[in-house]
C-alpha cells in the first residue's frame, strides 16, 4: 500500500513479501477471505491517526517493522570456530542499518560478541555463528515484540476512560496521570482457527 517515495524510504523498492525470511517461511502469502492487504493500507494509516499517533511516530513504527523485514534476512560468517562477523556484502545490512540509525560496527559487536564480568574485571568473549545467529533471532523476536507492545500501550491509552466517564488521553493518545478507577475497558481474545469456520455465532465471538 505505500506509495513509490515510501517504498524507497523504507528500502522495499525491490522486495515482496517472499523476499524476507520473517514473512515467506509459511509459504503462504494470500488471505483466505480474498482481501488484499494494500487495499486496507488507507485504513491502517487512518486507525493511526484516529488512535492518536503523531506523524513522526508512525514513521517510526514503519522504519522498525520494516527493518526487522531486513534484520531477518541477514547472514553471519565463521570466522573461526569461535568467532564470526556480519556479513558485510548482505545487501539487507545497509536499510537495517540505516533504519536503525546504527553503524556496522555497533550491530556487529552486539550480535557477535558478548561481555563476561570476573569480579572487577571486564572479558570480552567472540560467539559462533550459530550462537550469533540465535542471537540474531532473538533480537527480531524482542523487537517485534516491543513494537507490539508499544502499539497496545497507545491503543489502550488512547481509549481509556475516567470514572467519571472523560477520556483519560491526550489528544495525541497518551495517558494523563488519573488516580481514578478506569470506566470501562475493551479486552479483545485472539482464538486462531475461527476464521476458518464456515459459520461463527455470536457465542463464539463472546
Amino acid at each position: 500500500g505505500l506509495d513509490d517515495d515510501e517504498l524507497e524510504k523504507y528500502f522495499l523498492s525491490d522486495f515482496t513479501a517472499e523476499d524476507f525470511r520473517i514473512t515467506s517461511c509459511s509459504g503462504t502469502y494470500d488471505r483466505r477471505d480474498g482481501i488484499l492487504d494494500e487495499e486496507t493500507f488507507a485504513d491502517l494509516i487512518s486507525a493511526f491517526d484516529t488512535m492518536g499517533f503523531s506523524a513522526e511516530e508512525r514513521a517510526n513504527v514503519m522504519a522498525v517493522t520494516c527493518a526487522l523485514l531486513h534484520l531477518s534476512n541477514l547472514t553471519l560468517l565463521a570466522v573461526s570456530a569461535d568467532e564470526s562477523e556480519i556479513d558485510k556484502s548482505n545487501v539487507h545490512l545497509e536499510p537495517a542499518l540505516s533504519l536503525l540509525g546504527l553503524t556496522v560496527e555497533s550491530l556487529n559487536r552486539g550480535l557477535c560478541y558478548f561481555a563476561i564480568q570476573a569480579g572487577k574485571e571486564h572479558h570480552t568473549r567472540s560467539l559462533s555463528k550459530l550462537k550469533a545467529e540465535k542471537g540474531l533471532e532473538a533480537l527480531v523476536k524482542a523487537m517485534y515484540a516491543a513494537v507490539f507492545e508499544f502499539l497496545v500501550g497507545r491503543i489502550n491509552s488512547s481509549i481509556g476512560v475516567d470514572a467519571a466517564g472523560d477520556r483519560t488521553s491526550t489528544k495525541r493518545g497518551r495517558a494523563r496521570n488519573n488516580k481514578s478507577a478506569a470506566a470501562a475497558a475493551i479486552g479483545v481474545l485472539d482464538i486462531f482457527g475461527f476464521e476458518s469456520f464456515d459459520i461463527n455465532s455470536f457465542e463464539q465471538l463472546w
